[in-house]
């Protein structure tokens, strides 16, 4: 079972396709996120910038799901495959 909601990474990407949040973001947006969730306790930094990064990460390991695209500067945006009602 994920420690937040359906996942963390999921959770970003429900967020995104409900336009609570706009691409792109940041881990700093994220914690909008985390924060409207009412998550207790809250995810450590080190948690978030890792979950993003791997959600990113095409050498990750290959049972992570790879919802984002790194922008660069800690900017991500969805996957294309990951934007629509059906990840809401």
């Amino acid at each position: 079972m994920s420690k937040y909601g359906r996942g963390l990474n999921r959770e970003v990407v429900a967020a995104v396709n409900t336009d609570f949040l706009a691409e792109p973001f940041s881990t700093k947006d994220v914690r909008k996120v985390i924060k409207h969730k009412g998550w207790r306790p809250e995810p450590p930094e080190d948690y978030v910038n890792v979950a993003l990064a791997n959600g990113a990460s095409d050498d990750h390991s290959v049972t992570y799901r790879k919802y984002f695209l790194c922008l660069g500067d800690g900017l991500y945006k969805l996957r294309p495959e990951y934007k629509g009602s059906n990840w809401v």
